[in-house]
């Protein structure tokens, strides 16, 4: 198995690149087998060729090259192109697909002959000199993956069609009530802004543009994008197109540096008010019905914090923006906008004379001559942010027009002297109002308000002014000013200003970088603010107003750390990110500055540069460390369901635990990571990786009873899914005989009784299994844990089920409903609704199923939590239920719609029992062909998870298909087409 924390230079070396290797091979095999498969199901001889083409590539890497593990990625890159090209000429006569699917799969033939020509000659060359094997030269193949990039992101967008339709079938299925909407209250849009002069045309243009393509703003900054797009959003002809389907994404309140691929997503999903933040969530929720999507400041996620997210959400947004229903709207600073989507680019340009003059008497109504006015908005180019923050300046000092002229001939000549160029009335108006009267008596406080104002993205909380500031007797009357000024504007609890006002502020302020702003008190105020919170004390109303603020602070510190430093930074960064994970648990993009910290944990004295900031009060451990970070983010990640994510972290933590010979702690993270394979279906990865835990253990000697137990657990628990119960229950019964005697885990206890009755319960003995889940009920009943509670009447159920008691099933589901409803357990809350709709479907009662389906999903809209992992099984309940019902259209769509959430979250289980479903559709449908290309998929996933076929639903009874459906069986056993 290949652990991804283990390079050339780790210590287990060997093993690593033996694993490495063995993974290699895997997933060149598996590729080979899906272009194998699809090219006998794509009607189209060009796209054979090219599937064809690609394997050959792939089988000449297998066999012949000593460097395959270079060639993984290319693997990977296969698979998605090989969907891509099913998706899209499946099921199609030649004259049905589109003319440019054609013209771009011409060109990917032509370019990779090219790869094969080149890989052939390698292996031909090493044939000839008898040698066993060829190397291809890295350079080379990063190349051939950078020009399969453009080719899959070329395919992924004209290739879309037929998803398009696909996306269609399941609006319409939504529509009949087996409904996959996640959706709670969405955010309103903004208003039309109540100072809007002079853009009536624009605004009319933009709406007539947006009637057929989408539409980008674009334009400096402060020169009136947001206001556009907020006047677009409230024009009539838009609200009677879209009615309440208009939502408004701000991305100015957030660094560029502090955006991932997650945080993107979400900002999406909050904004629909959808509590699951998967892609393909927001896609359901987005085809339901005419959507208009505003994208504000989009330039923020252009320049994400790496270049992998960069090109994660330049995909996500052609996604969307191929979606039908979707129409779209970006506000940008520059043009880089995708060359995928139909876009009509509307530069937003300065204001008219008029209007600007109109703008400015608004605010300061001048008496004077309108020339002499309107010949100084023109030294502003018109540019509409300065126009405001100038009339604020006159209005505030009170300046007649001619001390206004006075003073602005000076600031421009200032300005011009010291070389300001781009945006020079923008620079030159803030350097203005700075240097008014107002201001100026107030001395350098102003300017060093506003630079701790530009740092923090939420601005300063108006209860930590003094904190911030406690050298500045007078702080409130400073921002005060600076309020009636423009320069900074309140909103409920905080300071804060514009977007431009901040770039301003901390980009070009005397040529200097935001890094030299002083934070020595607005860090002392947050790091002391962290280290007083404990888990028992409710921080989450401080976490949720404050935490891009700390996010902020924490990224320039942890870049900015030394060994000194890195104690105090890393306490600092642990406490938040716990913190986060119990009150707001949301993605941080923190991952490439903790992970970049250097990896030795010994600290020293602090130095001066946080020598404001309280040392750890007695009790605390002595010293936090890179590790203590890193673990922190594997939990958030785990809190957040991010699976594959966690396992990396997990798989970090324990590379640096190695460094430092904590090998308890190195064990632990592959406990860790083996239930997160479990939990994804890789079974056979669970068991690899808790071997070398125990191994571990034992050679280092720090195999305590209590660990011993906890890996029997695990390894009992991933033993069951493998169908060797006689195993699992040697090893459960040790872990619970441990538990009960110790006393000292009663969660370990309560996994023990659930895994116990799980076997005896899939042997037959409902007995036996009854007395491990009553025993288990007690336990949590004698700890008044209500979660524990309803886990149990779950257990309990299903031995009900497999008595035949139908009846008494429901009524201990109901129970364990209401026990886990109202946000205190998401998940079992609707696990309890997804087994009694199992059950109304295996009754025939597929009404009421879908009543219980619909109210599912009415309980992740309104309490969320770890809504994403209940995503991908109701769609898969929902899909079984219409099959049963015999509404095959509606079930491969929710089968397919299931297939594609399960791949995003690496889910095996339901993605290998949803193809399994299509497969039975299509046989039901008389297409043998297809059915067995949908089990050999079936069969491929669970290979690779490491189960055998006949256990796919060993531990989900609720997820079997009726016998009825029997083209599974008939294909493992070779019969399908001679029954």
């Amino acid at each position: 198995m290949h652990l991804p924390w283990e390079t050339k230079n780790s210590p287990k070396a060997s093993t690593s690149n033996t694993s490495s290797h063995d993974g290699t091979m895997v997933a060149l095999t598996n590729a080979i087998g899906v272009l194998d498969v699809t090219k006998e199901l794509v009607p189209l001889e060009m796209a054979k060729g090219v599937l064809s083409t690609l394997s050959s590539i792939l089988t000449a890497v297998k066999n012949t090259m000593q460097n395959k593990d270079d060639f993984a990625e290319i693997a990977s890159r296969c698979n998605k192109i090989a969907k891509s090209i099913e998706r899209s000429t499946r099921g199609k006569l030649d004259s049905e697909i589109d003319p440019i699917v054609t013209q771009a799969l011409g060109e990917l033939q032509s370019f990779i002959d090219g790869i094969e020509k080149t890989v052939k000659a390698k292996e031909h060359r090493a044939v000839a000199n008898r040698a066993f094997s060829a190397s291809m030269d890295r350079e080379s193949i990063a190349k051939w993956k950078e020009q399969l990039d453009c080719f899959l992101r070329m395919c992924d967008h004209e290739l879309i069609v037929d998803m398009k339709m696909e996306m269609g079938a399941i609006a319409r299925a939504l529509k009949r009530g087996a409904e996959v909407q996640f959706e709670s209250e969405c955010e309103p849009p903004p208003p039309r802004p109540s100072m809007f002069f002079g853009r009536d045309d624009l605004v009319r243009n933009a709406v007539e543009s947006l009637a057929t393509r989408h539409v980008v703003l674009v334009g400096p900054g402060g020169i009136g994008k947001s206001s556009v797009a907020k006047a677009i959003l409230n024009e009539d002809t838009i609200v009677a197109r879209f009615k309440d389907r208009r939502f408004f994404v701000r991305f100015d309140d957030i660094n560029a540096s502090q955006v991932t691929y997650s945080i993107f997503i979400g900002r999406i999903a909050g904004a629909l008010g959808l509590r699951s933040s998967l892609l393909s969530s927001i896609k359901t929720s987005l085809v339901a019905s005419p959507t208009f999507l505003v994208l504000d400041n989009a330039e923020t996620f252009q320049d994400a914090a790496s270049d992998t997210d960069s090109y994660r959400i330049a995909e996500a947004v052609d996604e969307l923006g191929s979606l039908p229903s979707v129409t779209m709207m970006l506000t940008t600073r520059n043009r880089r906008v995708s060359t995928n989507l139909r876009y009509a680019t509307v530069d937003v340009p300065a204001l008219e004379a008029s209007a600007a003059h109109q703008a400015f008497t608004e605010i300061y109504p001048v008496g004077g001559s309108q020339a002499t006015v309107d010949r100084l908005l023109s030294a502003l180019d018109f540019h509409a942010l300065s126009i405001n923050l100038l009339a604020h300046v006159a209005k505030e000092n009170q300046w007649t027009l001619e001390e206004l002229m006075g003073s602005w001939g000076q600031q421009q000549t200032h300005l011009l002297h010291n070389g300001e160029g781009k945006l020079w009335s923008l620079s030159a108006t803030i350097e203005l109002s700075l240097t008014s009267s107002s201001i100026t008596k107030l001395g350098t406080d102003a300017r060093c308000v506003m630079e701790v104002a530009a740092f923090l993205p939420q601005g300063i909380n108006e209860n930590a002014l003094r904190d911030f500031f406690p050298d500045i007797a007078n702080i409130h009357s400073v921002v005060d000013a600076l309020c009636r000024l423009s320069l900074m504007y309140r909103k409920p609890g905080a300071y804060t200003m514009l977007s431009p006002i901040r770039i301003h502020i901390s980009g070009t302020h005397h040529g200097s970088d935001i890094s030299s702003v002083d934070l020595t008190h607005v860090r002392n105020h947050y790091y002391t603010h962290l280290a007083d919170i404990t888990d028992e004390d409710d921080g989450g109303a401080w976490i949720g107003t404050e935490d891009a603020n700390l996010e902020r602070l924490l990224s320039h510190d942890l870049s900015q750390t030394t060994r000194k430093d890195m104690a105090v930074v890393c306490r600092a960064c642990y406490h938040f990110i716990h913190q986060l994970r119990l009150h707001k648990p949301r993605p941080v993009a923190l991952h490439s500055a903790i992970l970049g910290l250097p990896d030795g944990n010994r600290s020293t004295k602090l130095s001066r540069f946080f020598k404001a900031v309280r040392r750890p009060s007695p009790g605390q451990p002595p010293s936090y460390t890179k590790v203590y970070c890193v673990i922190a983010l594997g939990l958030l990640a785990h809190r957040l369901v991010n699976v594959t994510e966690s396992i990396d972290l997990y798989a970090a933590a324990k590379r640096l635990y190695l460094l430092d010979r904590g090998h308890d702690m190195a064990a632990w993270c592959l406990q860790n990571i083996a239930t997160q394979y479990t939990y994804l279906g890789k079974i056979a990865d669970a068991e690899i990786t808790l071997q070398e835990a125990s191994t571990m253990r034992r050679k280092h000697r720090v195999l305590s009873p209590s660990d011993e137990a906890d890996i029997n657990l695990r390894l009992g628990d991933a033993l069951i899914c493998r169908g060797r119960l006689q195993e699992a229950l040697v090893l459960l019964a040790s872990a619970r005989e441990y538990f009960e005697r110790s006393g000292d885990d009663a969660n370990g206890l309560s996994w023990a009784m659930k895994s116990l009755g799980e076997v005896e319960l899939i042997s037959g003995n409902c007995l036996a299994a009854r007395r491990h889940f009553e025993a288990r009920l007690v336990l949590h009943t004698r700890m008044n844990n209500d979660v524990g509670q309803s886990k149990s009447l779950i257990d309990l159920s299903t031995v009900e089920v497999a008595k035949g008691n139908v009846g008494e099933a429901h009524k201990l589901l109901q129970e364990a409903f209401m026990l886990s409803t109202g946000g205190k357990d998401t998940h079992e809350a609707c696990a309890a609704l997804w087994y009694r709709a199992a059950l109304a479907s295996d009754e025939g009662d597929f009404d009421f199923a879908r009543d219980l389906l619909r109210r599912l999903h009415a309980e992740l809209a309104t309490f969320g939590g770890r809504s994403d992992i209940a995503i991908p099984i109701a769609t898969y309940i929902s899909a079984r239920n219409e099959l049963f019902a015999q509404d095959y259209q509606t079930a491969r769509s929710l089968f397919s719609s299931a297939v594609e959430y399960s791949e995003e979250q690496s889910i095996m289980w339901y993605q290998a029992r949803s193809t399994r479903g299509l497969g039975e559709i299509s046989l039901l449908e008389k297409d043998i062909s297809d059915a067995e290309v949908w089990f050999a998929k079936t069969k491929t996933l669970c290979d690779n998870m490491g189960i055998h076929p006949d256990f796919l639903y060993l531990k989900k009874d609720c997820c079997k298909l009726k016998g009825s459906h029997g083209g599974w069986n008939l294909f493992l056993e070779g019969r399908l087409r001679s029954s």
